[in-house]
């Protein structure tokens, strides 16, 4: 029992914004990728018809895939590696087509 009060302890002593610190010693380019593309989508994301959340952060990790090192040898997205980070963000993983948002 003490050692899970011990790991909440520590996991709070924790500064939010580690993870987006390049120079941290256990800093994943793929955990603030997600984190990021969550962050944005969930402020700015409006439904739009025909558009899923997880089709909006495959956009924005596409607009910023150089920023998080998700991108091949040529420079263009890694399009595995995008699927993968916003498989990890997206909140509505329920799948099948998107509704049409209500006027």
């Amino acid at each position: 029992m003490e050692e899970a009060a011990e790991a909440v302890e520590t996991a709070v002593a924790v500064d939010a914004a580690d993870f987006l610190d390049t120079r941290h010693p256990h800093y994943s380019a793929k955990l603030a990728a997600a984190v990021s593309a969550w962050e944005h989508v969930s402020r700015n994301h409006a439904p739009k018809r025909g558009k899923t959340v997880k089709q909006a952060l495959v956009d924005w990790l596409q607009c910023n895939a150089d920023r998080f090192g998700l991108t091949k040898d040529d420079q263009k997205p890694n399009k595995q590696g995008i699927e993968e980070v916003a498989k990890i963000a997206n909140w509505d993983p329920s799948g099948g087509a998107p509704r049409t948002p209500e006027a």
